[in-house]
């Protein structure tokens, strides 16, 4: 008779074997820690590099990384994850083994990642949201541009020194009216356009 084993216990058991994997492969000049959770973050040594790491996560086959969760940033003004403005963030997720692996690299303000969507297709929106929002530009993108805010928006809404109240108003916007009874717009004015 065999023995059943949780899925808790299975999950953990692979969580371990991968932090092993990370430790003794990869973690050679690169920070490795665990977050609240106990999944792994592994922090690059440079843009070029969170990328290198993604694909050989992808080709290891201990680690067997097939999915990208998101991809996002976050705005290191107070420099308290290291010396430069942004931290990126790639969760990875390896639908078989059920795992995290999460990758950080430090980007400066005017510093280009490079794009990943020649490894993951899905990249496509989430750099163009991280494009939008923080203004990190990703080289080599097949469409980088605004994906959340209106073409004419100026500045980048996630940075901490954008005004939390700020509004931006476009004069030139088309009347937008719900209800009942919605007022006609005159196209022909300046005004309606």
């Amino acid at each position: 008779m065999g023995t059943n084993i949780s899925p808790g216990a299975k999950y953990l058991e692979a969580q371990e074997a991968v932090h092993k994997r990370l430790n003794d492969k990869y973690s050679t000049d690169r920070k490795l820690e665990l977050d609240k959770l106990g999944e792994i973050i592994i922090w690059a040594k440079s843009a070029d590099d969170a990328k290198l790491l993604v694909k050989s996560f992808m080709l290891d086959p201990n680690i067997r990384i097939d999915f990208l969760s998101d991809l996002t940033a976050y705005d290191n003004q107070d420099g308290e994850d290291g010396d430069k403005r942004f931290v990126m963030v790639y969760q990875l997720y390896s639908t078989e083994l059920h795992i995290r692996v999460r990758v950080k690299v430090l980007v400066g303000e005017t510093e280009q990642i490079p794009t990943i969507t020649d490894v993951f297709l899905a990249a496509n929106w989430l750099e163009r949201e991280v494009f939008d929002l923080f203004g990190i530009t990703f080289s080599n993108h097949p469409n980088l541009r605004r994906i959340m805010m209106d073409e004419r928006f100026t500045g980048h809404p996630l940075r901490k020194e954008y005004p939390i109240k700020q509004r931006e108003g476009f004069s030139n916007n088309i009347p937008f009216h719900m209800g009942a009874n919605p007022k006609e717009v005159d196209s022909s004015t300046e005004e309606g356009k």
